[in-house]
């Protein structure tokens, strides 16, 4: 399973008017930061600056103080900009300006003339409050990467499938094509987990799981639901493409050997699709449901088989 990549430190000089500005950056860079260096304070709003993980800025104050005011006040506002600590550095002109950048979000304003070892040290402890707001937010991410993530074999989880399949139904609905769903689960997973043992089991799961995510199309979902059953959405196909693609899982499965303990492990699946189409009497909330209603369909029909679950048997069983 692929973990959540952590973001880069990175420190952003903008507007280096000072030659102070410049000998911060070599300090910051030998500390182990990536500098990114501007010629505007407006790389403050540059999205990749909040993506690499802004962990600081400074800021050479250039004389313009409506404007340089207002860049810090838009930044404060943003979501990225709120645990990021601010310094800036210029002359008399922004000394006698203190208050007003103070209160328009900086955090701290130095005199050009101080060094650069001076600066980091005064600056020291809200830049390192920014860099545990960012371990923070590293954190969080990471926590809702997990929380979105199958962790045995790596696919969507329910969650992250649900929020996936609204927003398809929605596009559907706008657009008007079709949306088909594939619910299976792996036939006797249990004999699987009894004769081999669980770790054989979760092995084969994993596999199963592999031969989706190949199979799908790349705008296609696949998800894991729970123990050994999973879905897939088909994107823009209708019943018989969907039933299609179901056989052509099912056949790849049935011949597969799957890796086991001591020797290759046989299995089977079922399968069961469901269709709908925008403005049809079955809403959409019932795609997931109805295949599911297929696959046990194929359950009780004797296993290993596609099934299809066509309106006249919904309207039945409804």
């Amino acid at each position: 399973m692929t973990a959540a990549i952590p973001c880069v430190r990175t420190v952003l000089v903008a507007r280096p008017v000072w030659p102070v500005l410049e000998r911060l950056a070599e300090g910051l860079a030998s500390r182990g930061y990536f500098v990114e260096r501007s010629g505007s304070w407006e790389a403050l709003f540059d999205a990749r600056a909040a993506e690499e993980g802004l962990a600081a800025a400074f800021l050479g104050e250039y004389g313009e103080i409506a404007e340089e005011e207002e860049a810090l006040r838009r930044f404060r506002k943003g979501e990225e900009g709120n645990g990021v600590p601010v310094f800036l550095v210029g002359g008399r002109n922004a000394l006698r300006r203190e208050r007003w950048f103070r209160e328009a979000g900086a955090d701290q304003v130095f005199s050009a003339d101080l060094s650069a070892a001076d600066i980091l040290d005064r600056a020291r402890p809200l830049h390192v409050l920014g860099d545990m707001y960012h371990d923070v937010l590293e954190v969080n991410r990471e926590l809702r990467w997990h929380s979105l993530v199958d962790e045995l074999t790596g696919l969507p989880n329910r969650r992250q499938f649900t929020e996936e399949l609204d927003r398809n139904i929605e596009m559907a609905r706008r657009i008007g094509r079709p949306l088909s769903c594939i619910v299976t689960d792996i036939d006797d997973i249990r004999g699987v987990n009894e004769t081999y043992g669980f770790p054989v089991g979760d092995s084969v799961i994993r596999q199963f799981g592999g031969i989706l995510k190949e199979g799908k199309r790349r705008y296609d979902a696949v998800a894991r639901l729970g123990g050994d059953q999973f879905v897939w959405l088909l994107v823009g196909a209708n019943a018989s493409q969907a039933v299609r693609a179901a056989w052509r899982a099912h056949r790849k499965v049935a011949e597969s050997r799957f890796d086991g303990a001591q020797s290759p492990v046989r299995v089977t699946a079922t399968w069961g699709v469901s269709t709908v189409f925008p403005g049809e009497e079955s809403p959409e909330r019932l795609l997931m449901e109805n295949a599911d209603r297929a696959l046990y369909w194929g359950k009780e029909s004797g296993k290993n088989m596609v099934r299809c679950y066509p309106p006249e048997k919904a309207a039945a069983d409804g």
